[in-house]
């Protein structure tokens, strides 16, 4: 049963990143994406919060808090990998600046490609990160659909308006299959977890990440809304797979998935919220 419900989560997974993409690129235009980096000192910020300010904010959360090694170095790899394959579904979710959030996340998937494999090889020089495997599973699930939809809409703008009412709905439900497959197969070691200190450093560094993003984000309501959740999500599917060529130690895995775990308990709600108020 483990096994299937594992095949299933990542079929989930996939299934997920490309329709919620699809949905993102059949809301946008390019130009929209495009207008939204003009602003340099706005997207020199982003990364200096998502690259700098967030994984600094973990190695002070595992100095101050004591966790075991792996535990450690999970939350720091987590913290590395920005570009989160959820934001644009939270942001739109918040109600927040797709248009920045889907350009900000092109440039930041770009950036971990080359930022994590360089940080891991200075601080672990035997680590061998795949990078084609990593730039394949980029290109076929989140820049490919998001092409695809940005086609449709340029060329067949009445097919990309039913797609996206469709899509919105379908990545919804993939969303919320997702958490809760996640929390059914990791439930046992996250309980193993309670007492540790674990679940506590993930949640402040969610928290203070999203808080990070949030003061950062300029002078507008929506901006500051998208940085803030863009940098309190984490790229989980990037994080996991090198936590899985890197690291032998389990822990390691289980501190990501825990962490990914308390990003949908602590800010999904917190999205909902936001659009709530935004539409209020």
């Amino acid at each position: 049963m483990h096994e299937f419900l594992s095949v299933v989560l990542k079929l989930t997974i996939i299934l997920f990143l490309v329709t919620a993409m699809l949905n993102v690129g059949t809301s946008l235009t390019v130009r929209q994406i495009l207008e939204s980096l003009r602003n340099a000192r706005l997207v020199i910020k982003s990364l200096g919060v998502s690259y700098i300010l967030v994984p600094l904010t973990a190695l002070v959360i595992v100095r101050v808090i004591p966790i075991e090694q792996p535990l450690r170095f999970g939350l720091v790899l987590l913290s590395m990998t920005a570009g989160s394959e959820a934001g644009p579904k939270v942001v739109g979710i918040a109600k927040g600046n797709i248009a920045f959030c889907v350009a900000l996340l092109t440039v930041q998937l770009i950036m971990t490609i080359i930022y994590v494999p360089l940080v891991l090889s200075l601080l672990l020089p035997e680590v061998h990160i795949n990078h084609a495997d990593l730039l394949l599973k980029l290109l076929a699930m989140v820049l490919l659909p998001l092409l695809l939809g940005l086609f449709l809409k340029v060329r067949h703008a009445a097919i990309a308006e039913r797609i996206k009412s469709l899509m919105q709905r379908v990545s919804t439900v993939f969303m919320f299959l997702m958490a809760v497959l996640i929390i059914i197969l990791n439930f046992t070691e996250i309980l193993r977890l309670i007492g540790s200190g674990a679940i506590f450093a993930g949640a402040i560094f969610i928290v203070i990440s999203f808080i990070i993003g949030y003061l950062f984000g300029g002078p507008r309501q929506d901006t500051r809304q998208t940085l803030g959740f863009m940098s309190g999500t984490r790229n989980a599917s990037i994080s996991l797979m090198i936590a899985s060529q890197v690291f032998d130690n389990p822990d390691v895995l289980l501190m990501i998935t825990l962490t990914v775990i308390m990003m949908i308990v602590i800010l999904l709600p917190t999205a909902y919220w936001c659009g709530r108020r935004a539409v209020a």
